[in-house]
C-alpha cells in the first residue's frame, strides 16, 4: 500500500476521526482487486480508497459501519454469488476474506503540573494511547529531556493564569500542580468543557479547600461535579510512579467504562470516596508556595 494511505490515515486520526481499515487478507477465484488492497471506512461512512467496488464493497462498507459502533473489528468472507452465507449478489464467482480493523484517534490528556507525579504520568500515559500535554509555568519542568519522544509541553502564564490549553471534548485532564492556587486555576480551567476525566490530586481536606474556593469563584456546582478526587485508584501509592499508575489505572477505567470506573465514584464508596461539594467547610486560607503533596 502507498504512502498515500498512511498519511491519510495519520491525517484523519489526528482530526479526531474513528476508523475501519477493511484490508483483502486473501481471494480464489475471479475478484476485483489483488490481496493487500485496502480502504477507509470513517465514522461518517465516507470511504477513502478501494477493495474493488460494486456490491461488494458496499457489504463491506455496511460491515465496517457496525464495527465501528460496537468497537470491534472482525474477519469475515465474502463469496462472489448470488445465494448463501456471504453471498454479495454477484455472479463472477470466487470469493475474499476481509479483515476490518477499528483505529481509533489517540486520546488527548492534559496534566496540569510538570513535577514529580506529572512527569511519571505523562512517561506512563504515552505509552497507553494518550495523547500527552504536559502545562506548568515553570520552564525547568518542561525540559525536553524529563519526558519521552510525543509529549508536548506549554508553559502557561505565572500561576496558570493565563497561557492555558483548550479541553477538547472527551479530553482527559489530570491537575496535579505544585499548589493550592494553581490546582484552583487549572480545576476552573478544565470543568464544564465536555471532558471525559477530570482528576485533583491531594488530601481530602485540600480538595475539599479548592473546590470550595472554585465555587466561590463562580465555578458553577454542577459543573465541579466532574472532578475525581483523590484522583487514581486507592491503591496505597506513595511514590510519584505509583501515584501515576494509580491515575493512569483510572483513567483507563473511565475510557473502558470498567465497573471500577463509576463504583469508586458512588455514595460511601469507601475510605478513599470524598464528597467535597456536600462538606460543611470552614474558611481555609490557600497557602502560598509549595505545600506538601499527597495522593489520598
Amino acid at each position: 500500500m502507498s504512502l498515500a494511505f498512511y498519511r491519510k490515515v495519520a491525517r484523519l486520526l489526528r482530526s479526531g476521526r474513528v476508523l475501519a481499515i477493511a484490508t483483502l487478507c486473501s481471494s480464489q477465484g475471479s475478484t476485483p482487486r489483488s490481496p493487500g488492497s485496502k480502504m477507509i471506512v470513517t465514522d461518517s461512512g465516507e470511504t477513502v480508497f478501494s477493495i474493488g467496488g460494486g456490491a461488494f464493497e458496499a457489504l463491506v462498507i455496511e460491515d465496517a459501519k457496525e464495527a465501528i459502533r460496537t468497537g470491534h473489528g472482525l474477519e469475515k468472507e465474502y463469496r462472489f454469488t448470488e445465494q448463501g452465507d456471504g453471498s454479495t449478489g454477484m455472479v463472477c464467482g470466487g470469493s475474499a476474506r476481509i479483515l476490518l480493523e477499528v483505529v481509533r484517534p489517540p486520546l488527548p490528556l492534559i496534566v496540569f503540573g510538570g513535577g514529580h507525579v506529572g512527569r511519571e504520568l505523562a512517561r506512563l500515559a504515552a505509552r497507553l494511547e494518550f495523547e500527552v500535554t504536559v502545562v506548568d509555568d515553570r520552564p525547568e519542568c518542561l525540559e525536553a529531556r524529563r519526558f519521552p519522544f510525543g509529549v508536548r509541553t506549554l508553559r502557561a502564564g505565572r500561576d496558570y493564569c493565563s497561557g492555558l490549553p483548550e479541553i477538547p471534548p472527551g479530553a482527559y485532564v489530570a491537575v496535579v500542580t505544585r499548589c493550592h492556587r494553581t490546582d484552583l486555576a487549572a480545576v476552573r480551567h478544565a470543568v464544564g468543557r465536555g471532558a471525559s476525566y477530570v482528576g485533583l490530586i491531594g488530601s481530602r481536606r485540600k480538595v475539599a479547600v479548592v473546590l470550595e474556593r472554585a465555587l466561590e469563584q463562580g465555578t458553577p456546582r454542577e459543573a465541579l461535579r466532574e472532578v475525581r478526587a483523590p484522583i487514581g485508584l486507592p491503591i496505597g501509592a506513595e511514590s510519584p510512579q505509583e501515584i501515576a499508575v494509580s491515575i493512569a489505572a483510572e483513567m483507563i477505567a473511565v475510557r473502558h467504562a470498567a465497573p471500577a470506573a463509576e463504583i469508586l465514584r458512588a455514595p460511601r464508596r469507601s475510605a478513599h470516596e470524598i464528597r467535597v461539594l456536600d462538606l460543611p467547610l470552614a474558611p481555609v486560607p490557600i497557602a502560598r508556595g509549595r505545600g506538601p503533596r499527597r495522593d489520598s
